[in-house]
C-alpha cells in the first residue's frame, strides 16, 4: 500500500465537500486487509447484532424481499461461500472496535481528509464493510450520518438522488432518524431521470450529500466495499431537528413547517429529542429485526427458510 490512502484532491472537492458528490481515488484495495481469510476472520469476530445479513430480490423494488438471515454457528468462510453463490449482503459495522488495524485505518483516512478539506474534523466516525453477492442490489434508501463508500473488490453502479422532495420526504427521513424504520424510503422509477449515476471499481470512492437517497446494483462479481460514517456539529443539528420534528408529527399530530437548525424553535426540538431518548421512549417505537432465513453455503441461492432442514 502506498504511503497515502487518498490521491491528491482538487480544490473544488474541498469547496463543495458535503454539498455535492465527490469522487476520489484511493489505494485501500492495495492494503492486503481484504483477503478472503481476513474477511472471514472479521465475520467471525463481529456479532450478528452489528453485522446483519440481508437478502433481497434480484430485480424491482420489492421491499418484502428485504429479509434478515441468521448465521449462527457458521464459519466466516462458510458465510463468504454463501454470499458468493447467493444474493446476499452483510453489513459489518464498527470495524474499528473489532480489529486495531481498522482503528488505525479509520484514523488515517480522516487525517488525510482533514488535510485535504480544511475545517473537516468530525467528532465521531466509524468504519463499516459491505460484502455483497454478484448481481445483488441494495434498495433505494437513505443514511443518517455523513457517508462515503470506498470500493475494494468488484464493480457496481450507484444511483444518487437529491436529498429533497419528492426523492426524500420529511416524514420518512424522520422515521429513519428516530429508528421507527430502518433505511427504506419510497421509490418511483421516474426518480432515475434525476439521478447521478456512477460506475465504480476498486480504487474509487464516493461521498454524497447528507441523507442523499441512493441505490446500488452489483455487477456479476463479488463486491467488497468499505464505508465510512461521520458526525459533525452541523450533522448533529440536522439529526436533532429531524428527530424533534418526527416526535411532533408522529406522537402529537402536529406537522412542523420549519427545518431550521438554529434559533429558539430548533433548540426546543433538540431538547425534546434528548428528553425522549433519555427516558427510553425511543425503544417503544423502534423497529425490530426479524430473521426469516438461515445462511446456507450448500443451498443454491445461499439461504434456506428459517427452521427448514439444511440443504444436502
Amino acid at each position: 500500500m502506498t504511503s497515502n490512502i487518498i490521491d491528491k484532491t482538487e480544490n473544488d472537492i474541498a469547496r463543495h465537500w458535503g454539498t455535492q458528490t465527490a469522487k476520489l481515488h484511493h489505494h485501500l484495495d492495495e492494503s492486503g486487509l481484504f483477503t478472503d481469510e481476513n474477511l472471514a476472520s472479521l465475520i467471525e469476530n463481529i456479532p450478528q447484532s452489528v453485522s446483519p445479513i440481508n437478502t433481497m430480490a434480484a430485480k424491482g423494488h420489492e421491499l418484502s424481499s428485504w429479509s434478515y438471515c441468521d448465521r449462527t454457528g457458521l464459519s466466516g468462510l462458510e458465510v463468504l461461500e454463501a454470499i458468493k453463490r447467493g444474493r446476499l449482503w452483510i453489513n459489518m459495522q464498527k470495524l474499528e472496535e473489532a480489529d486495531p488495524r481498522f482503528d488505525e485505518l479509520l484514523n488515517n483516512i480522516y487525517q488525510e481528509l482533514a488535510r485535504e478539506i480544511p475545517g473537516f474534523i468530525p467528532f465521531r466516525k466509524s468504519l463499516g464493510l459491505l460484502i455483497s453477492s454478484p448481481n445483488a442490489q441494495v434498495f433505494y434508501h437513505a443514511d443518517v450520518p455523513g457517508q462515503s463508500l470506498w470500493q475494494i473488490r468488484g464493480q457496481k453502479r450507484i444511483y444518487l438522488y437529491p436529498p429533497t422532495a419528492p426523492f426524500l420526504n420529511a416524514p420518512e427521513l424522520e422515521n429513519i432518524i428516530r429508528g421507527v424504520t430502518e433505511e427504506e424510503i419510497s421509490y418511483d422509477p421516474s426518480f432515475d431521470e434525476h439521478a447521478e449515476i456512477y460506475d465504480i471499481e476498486p480504487g474509487d470512492m464516493l461521498h454524497w450529500e447528507l441523507n442523499g437517497p441512493h441505490r446500488v446494483e452489483n455487477a456479476d462479481c463479488l463486491n467488497i466495499s468499505l464505508t465510512t460514517e461521520h458526525w459533525t456539529p452541523v450533522i448533529r443539528r440536522h439529526f436533532g431537528m429531524n428527530y424533534g420534528n418526527g416526535i411532533l408529527r408522529q406522537e402529537f399530530g402536529w406537522a412542523p413547517s420549519s427545518r431550521a437548525i438554529s434559533g429558539p424553535a430548533f433548540w426546543a426540538k433538540a431538547a425534546l429529542a434528548v428528553a425522549w431518548r433519555t427516558i427510553g421512549l425511543q425503544q417503544k417505537t423502534a423497529f425490530q429485526r426479524v430473521m426469516r432465513y438461515r445462511v446456507d453455503p450448500n443451498a443454491t441461492d445461499g439461504i434456506t427458510p428459517l427452521n427448514a432442514a439444511p440443504a444436502e
